[in-house]
């Protein structure tokens, strides 16, 4: 933690002016008092500060101001104190800011000739720690002089320094922040004020579901020292010990967020409240996700680390300090691994704080583990260039070795316990060296190459390594160096959020492809344009001189597959942490995604590829095009939340996946050039579930097939099929109008679509129905099973209908449709009825006359007789009476229609030629009650009446009957008003009604 140090000057009592000798015994009275006063309200001001804390806030900050100190609280209000001020402010020696700089005290600024630590140590276990500021040896103050002291660790002891203090100090400790002011008798009296929300609770980082888990600590032992020569060896030794180390450093969560995690000291306990030995950790570490560089002590998010530490441990059979004893610390004798907590002690307190035990270790010996090697080194994080006159630590990512009761990829230097840097001579001659001012640091940890020189030149160096267990092997590395710093811009381009929508990439049936071009002009005018030559450039070395479209976007766009992949310039990240954050590897699962189902290219505006082999062409790059892709031929359907084949998490290259919908990732794009990158680009994307099934609830041709919702919202699907007349009661019905995507019509034809997605739209047939598209009985049926033929004994959805005029209707269940063969969603579920249309008839009604307004006549028929007698009344209808039209809107007749001149005689069943006589037209008995299927009825008054007389013109069943009489008795009277309707029944005993009106007239 970086140390801060204040003081607000007390002088006057000592000092009186710029020469140094007293003024009047008057003057120096003035002053005793004015500076006892000043101490009662500073007094009285920590006072106010002490009510605050006890009210549970704390201090985010303290920063001199002026003449005082203000203090800045965690709900961002302020205090600020007036600190004891010199008459008339005599050489502005109203306070003094005690800060570190370089490694040296600094006051006001100014970095002083006293160092604050020790020479520095490289990062991690690998380093030397520093040897002043981390033993506690903070600045002090020497109550007697009234100076600060420093600790020199040379002379082991605090030495003076000429930098007064006074009668305010604040001090940066652990934890917060000590105030400190002097008595009037000479005696300090300090308050804490905590930095930090007091600890509540821990919260495990639980990476996806088990990270907290399973810990490996991987230990080495030396039986006797070995020869070394690196930073860390004690006359030339690495002492003989156990080397004991964590895979990864201990992520956390504290509660509340403003809690100081470096306020605590921290360790792990049993459930016995046993505390293991030889499991160390560094100080507490702000921890955002990635590296952090946080300067304050508290974390924004409340996300802590303790990164691992890598200590000798001497091995005491008698004390039990052993091998076996060590293991044993972490599992019972039959295996079981013990559950630990993460404890934090207040070093302010001492108040204890527990995490859940959810922690558990396995200690394996990596003795026996044998070529253990380096796999790679990397040098040029995101942003960083190499230039002369500056130091540069080199980093690794991976080991990699003969796996033998270890893991195959152990990340960054988990086995190193310490290495020392070459100049490789083999590669470079010695005037080189010398013309470059190439360097090792004195610890062997850092390169420098101190003359201009060496720009636009490549060094060779050597890395040495020992390993916890005593092996020592070395990799090689090179470095070229720069004349300038590189900002490395990381622009945001986009976020993708949209509907998987794919279609069938050209020339292939297998694939599909969803595309988006993301338009770099932003980009652009953040790289200026010097920027934008440098990223044209790269992008030109990266493609060499292949003239392949296909070898340069594999170099331009090459990805990260895993982590054993360290050289790579697209990675995705994010996601669902049920699949990739899991048990397995997870940057192999996003590398797997990427792998598969994510190309990139740069285009122009017009979409076309500018990787072509031609340079020039890259001038005209306007977008990024990303392509997600999905594989028709994947072999299963996916889910969520796995989205795989088999439904269970991704478990290594044997497992199907597809890219997850509904999860949010992230893509990095890198552009390098040489050694170090020129720039980057990033977007992020969540892919939803595809809008465009190409199979519509909507008929092909309104030819067999009707689509509607009833007063629930759900769809209905009606279907108007044959009678089938081997079988008794049964309708069959040509789907192949009822799904568009399916079929579709031209010509007169019905004709397949050229595509598989039938294949991929399923429903499940319903227990007990005859037969739907080909199923029955809680099995699935495709659209793709529709019989395609125009014979109605083969088509393959049949259903019954009733001698009461009822006709099957069945609930398709289960409904779902499979996009591109993979992704899986759900569909409502469909009422499919079995229709006529005769009784869905859009049109039935009278064509002029016979409503209830204007009704037909029905004429008195007198007696011949010379009486004038009413015998009857009578009127007769033909087909010009009714306007009718079916289901489909097509017309259709009610009787035969009679020659005339110009017109040929024609039976009813050729005037409906849109209805298939016998299978689904109008019943053609004509006998009573049928009266050639119209099945006619009488009210009168509201009363069902049998005063009319029915009379087809024509009665016999192969003559021509074109029309309909009626005969009213006469008892009816003048002027009455009778409603008929014809129930007019089709083959399947459905009916449609036809009401007319007729009044009689004398």
């Amino acid at each position: 933690m970086n140390k801060k140090f204040l003081s607000a000057v007390l002088f006057g009592a000592l000092m009186v002016s710029s020469t140094g000798t007293f003024v009047s015994c008057k003057d120096y009275d003035e002053d005793i008092d004015r500076i006892d006063k000043e101490l009662v309200d500073i007094k009285s001001a920590l006072s106010a500060l002490q009510a605050k804390v006890d009210a549970g806030k704390y201090v985010t900050n303290v920063v001199k101001n002026g003449d005082g100190i203000t203090v800045t609280w965690s709900d961002n209000s302020t205090s600020t104190i007036e600190t004891i001020k010199g008459d008339k402010g005599e050489d502005g020696k109203n306070g003094t800011v005690v800060t570190i700089i370089d490694g040296y005290w600094a006051f006001d600024g100014v970095k002083s000739e006293y160092p604050a630590k020790g020479d520095k140590g490289d990062k991690g276990d690998q380093g030397e720690p520093g040897d002043a500021a981390a033993a506690g040896h903070d600045a002090k103050v020497n109550e007697e002089t009234g100076y600060w002291q420093v600790w020199d660790a040379e002379k082991g002891a605090y030495v003076a320094t000429k930098y007064i203090a006074g009668g305010l100090r604040v001090v940066e400790v652990a934890g917060g922040y000590n105030f400190t002011v002097t008595e009037a008798n000479g005696e300090p009296k300090t308050i804490f004020i905590p930095g930090g929300a007091a600890l509540l609770s821990i919260i495990p980082e639980l990476n996806g579901q088990n990270y907290a888990q399973d810990f490996n600590i991987y230990y080495g032992i030396l039986n006797n020292d070995v020869d070394w020569t690196g930073h860390k060896a004690v006359n030339g030794k690495m002492l003989k010990g156990m080397y004991p180390t964590a895979d990864r450093d201990i992520k956390m969560q504290v509660n509340p967020a403003g809690a100081d995690a470096d306020a605590y000291d921290w360790a792990f306990v049993s459930t016995d409240n046993t505390t293991p030995w030889g499991l160390n950790f560094g100080a507490p570490q702000a921890w955002t996700g990635k590296a952090t560089t946080a300067t304050r002590a508290t974390s924004a998010n409340g996300m802590w680390l303790l990164p691992r530490d890598v200590q000798k441990w001497d091995l005491d059979a008698a004390g039990s300090q052993g091998r076996p004893d060590y293991a044993g610390q972490f599992k019972a004798n039959d295996g079981d691994k013990y559950l630990f907590a993460l404890k934090a002690t207040s070093k302010n307190n001492g108040e204890v704080v527990k995490s859940p035990f959810v922690y558990t270790f396995k200690a394996s010996n990596v003795n026996a583990t044998e070529n253990i090697h380096i796999n790679g080194l990397t040098f040029a994080p995101s942003g960083s260039s190499f230039l002369y006159g500056k130091e540069y630590t080199p980093s690794f990512d991976m080991l990699g070795f003969s796996s033998d009761g270890y893991d195959q990829w152990a990340e960054d230097s988990v086995l190193v316990y310490d290495y020392y840097l070459e100049i490789d001579k083999s590669k470079i001659t010695d005037e080189s060296i010398r013309k470059y001012g190439v360097e090792i640091t004195e610890d062997g940890y850092r390169f420098i190459a101190k003359k201009e020189a060496v720009v636009n030149n490549t060094i060779p160096f050597i890395y040495n390594y020992i390993l916890i267990n005593g092996q020592k092997g070395k990799t090689y590395f090179s470095v070229n160096f720069n004349d300038e710093a590189v900002t490395v811009p990381d622009k945001f381009l986009e976020d993708i959020v949209a509907p998987f929508n794919a279609t069938v990439i050209a020339d292939q049936t297998r694939w599909y492809g969803w595309s988006k071009a993301l338009d770099l002009t932003e980009f652009f005018n953040t790289l200026g344009d010097a920027g934008k030559m440098k990223w044209i450039d790269a992008i030109a070395r990266s493609m060499g001189n292949s003239t392949d479209p296909q070898e340069i976007n594999r170099s331009v766009f090459d990805k990260k597959y895993g982590s054993n992949d360290l050289d790579f310039n697209v990675e995705l990240t994010g996601g669902d942490p049920i699949n990739n954050q899991g048990t397995w590897d997870r940057v192999a699962y996003n590398g797997a995604l990427l792998d598969k189902y994510i190309e990139f290219d740069y285009v122009d505006a017009t979409g076309k590829s500018c990787l072509t082999g031609n340079i020039r062409d890259l001038d005209k790059i306007t977008a990024l095009k990303v392509t997600f892709k999905v594989d028709s031929e994947l072999g299963g359907h996916v889910t969520a939340p796995y989205y795989t084949t088999d439904g269970r998490q991704y478990s290594g290259d044997n497992t199907k996946i597809a890219l997850p919908l509904d999860n949010a990732f992230r893509v990095e794009i890198a552009t390098r050039y040489d050694q170090y990158e020129v720039a980057r680009m990033n977007f992020s994307f969540e892919l939803q579930m595809p809008t465009n099934c190409p199979i519509k609830r909507e008929s092909v041709a309104n030819r067999t097939s009707a689509w509607s919702k009833d007063k629930d919202g759900n769809d209905v699907l009606k279907v108007y099929g044959e009678k089938l007349l081997d079988r008794y009661d049964a309708v069959a019905a040509d789907m192949r109008d009822a799904f568009k995507g399916v079929y579709n019509y031209q010509n007169g034809a019905y004709n397949a679509q050229a595509n598989v997605e039938a294949n991929w739209y399923e429903v499940l047939v319903p227990t007990n129905s005859f037969q739907i598209i080909g199923k029955t009985n809680e099995s699935y049926a495709t659209l793709a099973g529709i019989s395609n033929s125009s014979l109605y004994t083969e088509w393959n959805t049949i259903g019954f209908y009733g001698t009461a005029g009822n006709m099957d209707a069945y609930t398709l269940t289960d409904v779902k449709y499979h996009h591109f063969n993979v992704y899986t969603e759900a569909k409502d579920d469909i009422i499919l009825q079995f229709a006529s249309r005769i009784a869905d008839s859009k049109v039935a009604k009278v064509a002029s006359k016979g409503t209830k307004e204007n009704p037909f006549i029905a004429k008195a028929v007198y007696s011949t007789d010379g009486l004038q007698t009413i015998l009857k009344y009578a009127f007769e209808v033909s087909n010009t009476d009714f306007t009718l039209a079916d289901a489909f809107d097509k017309p259709y007749y009610l009787f035969d229609r009679a020659a005339a001149q110009g017109v040929t005689a024609a039976l009813r069943a050729e005037l409906n030629s849109s209805l298939v006589n016998n299978r689904q037209s109008i019943v053609v008995d004509k006998a009573d009650p049928s009266f050639y299927g119209l099945y006619p009825s009488a009210k009168m008054d509201q009363q069902a009446t049998n005063v009319v007389t029915y009379i087809l013109d024509g009665a016999a069943q192969t003559a021509n009957t074109n029309k309909m009489k009626f005969d009213i008795a006469k008892e009816v009277g003048n002027g009455k008003v009778i409603e008929i309707t014809y129930h007019i029944t089709d083959v399947f005993g459905m009916t449609k009604d036809l009401t007319f009106y007729v009044q009689t007239l004398n």
